[in-house]
């Protein structure tokens, strides 16, 4: 027999004495552990947070408009006897299931696989990692699709934080494949002409995702129903090695009796309780403190900037009046980088403040903090109103009608009426021309100057909101990366005192008994489990590089049919 026919018996094999195994070390573990039916056919589960959108992604992988009515247990099922139409259906199942009580558990027992929905507004939250986590313990084969990609143009960056998070949290999904779609897309796909349309669906990413879950769940079904089974099995033997070490590092702790103990047990308790309720409260109280320290910062330099643009167009000549706005998009620019490094000078100390005694200084979270895009604009002058043109005319007459005045004196010499209109009519037309030029001009410089004071308050106004919005986005986008960071340190910290804390109360319950005695069998408990646990690692892996070398699961009959060729064509 080949070591690829070999496969199946081992893995039988292994999982009865691992199983076995944690019967003996943990029966309460086993029970939670014991593997559920494996399903008739191939079935991927869509789970994710409350708002992910996993109707609307299964609607979109069918092809239809709207998901299947929900059945009477609350879950939406696609199976190819109510859509015989669908390729993607003819060898697997796609169920989109019931939310129970708590939104944080993902219910993945008896899937084949599972497909966690991320969203591309914002990286994973500590919720939904530890819900992850909590399923990558009882489903071996997880794939990410990162949803409504059309709405968010930063989804790029979403979608590597979101690897980073799943890399952190949970480490053997490291290179889990992740899929960037849009249901929206495909659905507005039928609506547009046919080189639109393809482009479309190009862009909604579902035929690679249709591919892969053909390819990765499909022909392989009872390989991945066998990994399930071990991955179980491993996750519950992890957990029961943790608890054995703790257990150890209770009983070695210096006591002189039940009393040191206890008191170690109330600190631990005092500690646990104050934990999360403390750090977040300082954290929302200096994050208020410096939202209002920006506006005011904000507030003071566009005030400044604003007198010195009134003084400057109330000194400027023409020439002066016609660089104004130049000069203010200049200082508008200088400002918005000012106002934009001291908000960040100011955050990136509070985020050092903050998880001071909970993050390594060379783990602090790296902030992008403000990221302005595009140069702040300052929007260009209107044109000068009628009203204004009316004014310089105006004054123009004005100054013709001055020059009649002041050759009515001549006008009562007493001489030739005739002779002396003629003679004075030259004088009349220069000086009217004189007076009207020089009234319109200055009319002009003064409707000039109006009109910048006028535009420099709503211009400066307008910068300040575009400026108050950037300020407010990077208040918003700190404000999760912080939270994200501190939920995750705040986690472990807690999962620390937690197991101490377990590990104190077996401590205090053990007090009357041989301390030695408890530690040998602890030592020994642990070890039986890690061994356990790394046999089911070193066949999971096996078992995944049999999965990348053939397309035939080794316990699959070789006579299964190949996909319907329509599949090819839908995906």
């Amino acid at each position: 027999m080949s070591a690829v026919g070999e496969v199946p018996g081992e893995v039988a094999r292994t999982r009865e004495a691992l199983a076995a195994l944690l019967a003996r070390l943990d029966p309460d573990a086993a029970s939670r552990a014991s593997a559920p039916p494996t399903p008739a056919r191939p079935t991927v589960v869509l789970v994710g947070a409350p708002g992910r959108g996993r109707g609307e992604l299964l609607a979109a992988l069918l092809g239809l408009d709207a998901p299947p009515a929900p059945d009477a247990d609350g879950a939406r099922r696609a199976r190819p006897e109510a859509f015989p139409d669908v390729p993607l259906l003819e060898e697997l199942d796609l169920v989109v299931p019931a939310r129970g009580a708590d939104p944080d558990a993902w219910p993945v027992d008896g899937a084949t696989a599972a497909l966690v929905l991320a969203d591309a507004a914002a990286p994973l939250g500590a919720g939904e990692l530890d819900a992850l986590g909590r399923a990558a313990d009882r489903v071996d084969t997880v794939l990410f699709a990162l949803t409504r990609t059309e709405a968010h143009r930063g989804w790029r960056t979403v979608l590597e934080a979101d690897r980073t998070l799943v890399a952190e949290h949970v480490p053997r999904l490291a290179e889990a494949p992740w899929f960037p779609v849009s249901a929206a897309l495909a659905r507005r796909a039928p609506d547009v002409p046919a080189a639109g349309a393809e482009a479309l669906r190009r862009r909604s990413g579902l035929a690679a995702l249709q591919r892969e879950l053909h390819r990765l769940v499909a022909r392989r079904r009872r390989m991945l129903a066998e990994a399930n089974a071990l991955r179980r099995l491993a996750a519950a033997l992890d957990g029961v090695a943790a608890r054995a070490e703790a257990t150890r590092a209770a009983l070695r702790t210096p006591a002189d009796g039940p009393g040191d103990l206890a008191r170690r047990r109330d600190d631990l308790l005092a500690a646990r309780a104050a934990l999360r309720r403390d750090h977040h409260t300082r954290w929302r109280a200096d994050l208020a403190a410096a939202r209002v320290a920006a506006a005011d910062d904000l507030a003071a330099r566009v005030r400044a900037l604003a007198a010195a643009v009134r003084t400057r167009i109330d000194e400027a000549d023409r020439a002066g009046l016609a660089a104004v706005p130049r000069e203010l998009a200049g200082q508008v620019e200088a400002l918005a980088g000012a106002v934009v490094e001291g908000l960040g000078a100011r955050l990136r100390a509070l985020v050092a403040a903050t998880l001071a005694d909970l993050v390594p200084a060379t783990e602090l979270p790296a902030l992008r903090v403000a990221d302005r895009g595009e140069p702040a604009l300052v929007p260009a002058p209107r044109t000068r109103p009628a009203e204004d043109r009316l004014l310089v005319v105006a004054g123009a007459s004005g100054g013709l009608g001055l020059s009649r005045l002041a050759l009515l004196p001549l006008l009562a010499v007493p001489i030739a009426p005739a002779a002396l209109g003629a003679a004075l009519v030259p004088v009349s037309v220069g000086l009217g021309l004189g007076a009207a030029g020089w009234v319109a001009r200055a009319r002009r410089l003064a409707a000039d100057r109006a009109h910048l004071r006028q535009w420099s308050v709503e211009a400066l106004a307008e910068v300040r909101g575009d400026l108050e919005r950037v300020l407010a986005d990077a208040l918003i986008s700190t404000e999760r990366e912080v939270t994200l960071a501190l939920d995750a340190a705040l986690s472990d910290r807690a999962r620390d005192l937690d197991d101490a804390l377990a590990a104190a109360e077996r401590a205090i319950r053990r007090a009357g008994t041989d301390r030695t005695e408890a530690d040998r069998a602890a030592a020994r408990t642990a070890a039986e489990a890690r061994e356990g646990r790394d046999r089911a690692e070193a066949l999971l892996r096996r078992l995944a590089a049999l999965r990348d070398r053939v397309d035939v699961p080794v316990s699959v009959p070789v006579d299964v049919p190949e996909p319907h060729p329509r599949a090819a064509s839908a995906t």
